[in-house]
């Protein structure tokens, strides 16, 4: 009968001489009563790495023994050197190696806005070529305005105005300005639509809605702002209604919350164009002649190539940018 026991190691020991390869019953311990501390494997460790030895085991051998609970001490290897591989660690388990599928660990059935999202996405994708410009904006005169007038915001009309309120107005303005984006195509003639809805994409449990705010070229900034903000309320109560986004004409889609500085967007059919928002970052601009410390953000336009080429994009950058630059002219 023999009188061979598992050698005593704590945990943290135990898991690292598995790891390595290393056999517990070759290491002396110095802890109470032999106990094999972590510091006995890391010296033993040391030692095998300054002599040739066998290999410690490859990373999907060690990783199949954590899952398949099996010891690698005294596993004899059939890798280079003798070194443990995964077949070994699968044969000592009894399973023979597999090649086949990863295995699903749950499904979960598509919601019925998810249905939605994906069917107008695709329609988007394989109908209308896509084309995105980009451009980098100074953002320090929006800022800065946003913060001298919040105060008089919340005191005159109660409502908290928003970078997103300013740019929502900039847009607007814009598309009168190159009106060709705020239409659709049917068939082959370009309708330009009546108003200038724009829509602002927001997050919800399990997808995306994009309420639209109507006529925002005639709105004053004040109205804008408490629009937006009833809006986004509705969407995260999921209580919008059609008519909330079937009246869009254009798309704001902005990521700045979550810190993506720049991304494209896909058109929400059948308008003609979206407007893509990253997250504002320090950067030098030139001001006055001079490069000083800024605020930059990236600003990217997604284009129905049907409808309109790349002229018609940088005319409506263009008129963005000068607007945001100069937002005093929104409020008035």
């Amino acid at each position: 009968m023999s009188s061979a026991r598992k050698p005593k190691a704590v945990p943290a020991a135990r898991a690292l001489a598995r790891a390595h390869g290393l056999d517990l019953a070759a290491i002396t311990g110095t802890g109470p009563r032999g106990l094999i501390l972590k510091r006995d494997v890391e010296q033993a460790l040391a030692k095998t790495r300054s002599s040739p030895s066998v290999p410690p085991p490859t990373h999907l051998a060690a990783a199949e023994a954590r899952l398949r609970g099996v010891e690698l001490d005294n596993l004899e290897g059939s890798g280079p050197r003798g070194r443990v591989v995964r077949e070994d660690v699968l044969k000592a388990a009894g399973s023979a190696p597999t090649s086949g599928p990863v295995p699903v660990a749950r499904t979960q059935r598509m919601s019925s806005m998810r249905k939605a999202i994906a069917r107008r996405m695709s329609t988007s994708a394989f109908t209308a070529p896509h084309i995105h410009f980009f451009v980098d904006l100074d953002m320090e005169p929006v800022m800065g305005l946003v913060g001298q007038l919040r105060g008089e915001f919340d005191r005159r009309w109660g409502v908290k105005l928003s970078v997103n309120d300013l740019i929502l107005k900039a847009v607007a303005l814009a598309l009168r300005d190159v009106p060709v984006l705020n239409a659709f195509l049917e068939g082959e003639e370009i309708r330009y639509w009546a108003e200038v809805n724009v829509g602002l994409a927001v997050a919800v449990e399990g997808g995306l809605v994009v309420p639209a705010i109507r006529r925002v070229d005639e709105r004053a900034l004040h109205e804008i702002a408490r629009e937006r903000a009833e809006l986004v309320e509705l969407a995260r109560a999921g209580r919008l209604v059609p008519e909330h986004w079937e009246r869009g004409t254009f798309t704001v889609s902005s990521l700045a919350s979550f810190g993506v500085q720049w991304f494209t967007a896909i058109i929400n059919p059948p308008q003609a164009a979206i407007l893509s928002v990253g997250a504002t970052r320090e950067a030098p601009v030139v001001r006055g002649g001079k490069v000083v410390p800024g605020r930059v953000a990236t600003f990217g336009l997604g284009v129905d190539h049907r409808i309109a080429d790349g002229a018609v994009a940088g005319r409506f950058l263009s008129a963005l940018a000068g607007r945001l630059s100069n937002p005093a002219v929104l409020v008035v």
